[in-house]
């Protein structure tokens, strides 16, 4: 870890913008997100985590017209190349389609599907699942253990 002020600073404000998502998660009536490591996430969340990593690095990473400063930020795994802001994540909700097969993931939930959720360092990533898929084995992710 760096004692470097601005560094620190930065890190500071990262976790602060966590902490932000994740209060807003528990006050709109969602669960909390699970926290893991990368290496022991489900492998929806490392394969959108690495979507997301690789357009940082190769600058393609894209960004809701609303992030202008620290906040909340969410990556969709089904648009894991880009960042979107609290409100652009609830309003998308509706509208989201399933991970693993593709459809709409349907509104038989209040937010749209089966939701897991994970807390990154820095960012918060969902998944969402049509009732048909999310029903062979049950929800996952912030209500189970991922596929």
């Amino acid at each position: 870890m760096s004692d470097d002020p601005a560094h620190l600073a930065v890190t500071d404000q990262i976790r602060a913008a966590g902490d932000h998502a994740e209060r807003l998660l528990i006050a709109s009536g969602r669960p909390a997100p699970v926290r893991t490591t990368p290496e022991q996430a489900p492998p929806w969340f490392r394969e959108t985590r690495a979507v997301m990593l690789r357009a940082e690095e190769d600058g393609s990473l894209r960004y809701c017209g609303h992030l202008a400063a620290p906040q909340p930020t969410v990556v969709l795994a089904e648009e894991a190349d880009r960042l979107v802001c609290w409100d652009c994540y609830t309003e998308a909700q509706a509208l989201r389609s399933c991970h693993l097969c593709g459809g709409p993931a349907g509104t038989r939930s209040l937010y749209g599907g089966v939701e897991a959720v994970i807390r990154g360092p820095a960012a918060v990533y969902s998944r969402v699942l049509c009732q048909a898929c999310a029903e062979p084995a049950g929800p996952r992710g912030t209500f189970g253990n991922g596929r």
